[in-house]
């Protein structure tokens, strides 16, 4: 059995007892200019605007915090490896299978313009209803877009039934990442695009730091196409140029919040897109 967890709904109750018991903190976010906070801050607003049921705004708040988390040149690495994917499989016959999906950077680039169908899924029902279900109502009218709550590690798709899986981040999210990849190789007929992010090997502060929040291995290049390979998968790489990546920002209207748990120190970072058959 996986673990079910709703991360993202536990995540959001907790801010949920913060803004009840710092209405200060509430009332400085819906006061600013969202140009004037940071990442964090400006993330945890986008959770302020969900707990109202703003979900729309909450969702567009919290693109707007990301990018303001990281350095342009990592934004527009990750993008262009968004884009990359989604040229590859702009010609893909069957549906696309999306794993691992949070918040839908990439499932929203396979839909727009492409007119790709796409099943978007995660161990969260919530998380793909904020983010998705929200933005894209027509194509999940038509079909183009089904959403499907379901662990990565127990897929609901019958042996080789799935024309091509994408997955951005999610091996490098979900702990034990080998029965993940195992479970791609059994439901997927076609291939893999699986973007990932690497710290170097020699990167032990970040790597150790990884460890101890379960994912031992996730953020080494050789180490996660190692798996793959044991599992069944020929490896190929679409390898970005490495960039300098400082921790993410820490909150300061509301101190303490943290966009993204990693790295823990300044390192350099590489997207890199495997593509597997």
């Amino acid at each position: 059995m996986g673990d079910n967890r709703d991360a993202w709904a536990e995540n959001q109750s907790g801010l949920s007892q913060f803004f009840r018991e710092h209405p200060e903190v509430v009332r400085t976010l819906d006061e600013a200019d969202n140009m004037s906070l940071n990442g964090a801050d400006l993330a945890c607003k986008s959770a302020l605007y969900k707990e109202r049921g703003l979900l729309r705004e909450a969702a567009e708040l919290f693109r707007l915090a990301w990018r303001k988390c990281y350095p342009a040149d990592y934004v527009r690495e990750f993008e262009s490896h968004l884009d990359f994917i989604a040229k590859e499989l702009a010609g893909c016959p069957g549906r696309v299978v999306d794993i691992a999906s949070g918040r839908g950077m990439l499932v929203e680039r396979l839909l727009c313009g492409l007119n790709t169908k796409v099943t978007a899924t995660d161990v969260s029902e919530s998380v793909l209803e904020d983010h998705l279900g929200c933005r894209f109502p027509g194509q999940i009218k038509s079909g183009q877009l089904k959403l499907t709550a379901c662990d990565a590690k127990a897929l609901p798709f019958p042996d080789g039934s799935v024309a091509a899986v994408t997955t951005c981040l999610g091996l490098q999210n979900i702990p034990g990442p080998e029965r993940v990849i195992r479970e791609l190789r059994r439901v997927c007929s076609g291939k893999l695009y699986a973007l990932c992010e690497f710290f170097p090997e020699d990167d032990r502060e970040n790597q150790e730091a990884a460890k101890a929040l379960g994912l031992e291995g996730a953020y080494s290049q050789d180490r996660l196409a190692e798996l793959m390979e044991g599992c069944g998968w020929r490896v190929s790489c679409h390898e970005g140029a490495r960039i300098k990546l400082p921790p993410t920002p820490v909150g300061v209207v509301a101190p303490g919040a943290e966009f993204d748990a990693l790295p823990v120190v300044e390192t350099e970072t590489r997207f890199v897109t495997f593509i597997c058959d």
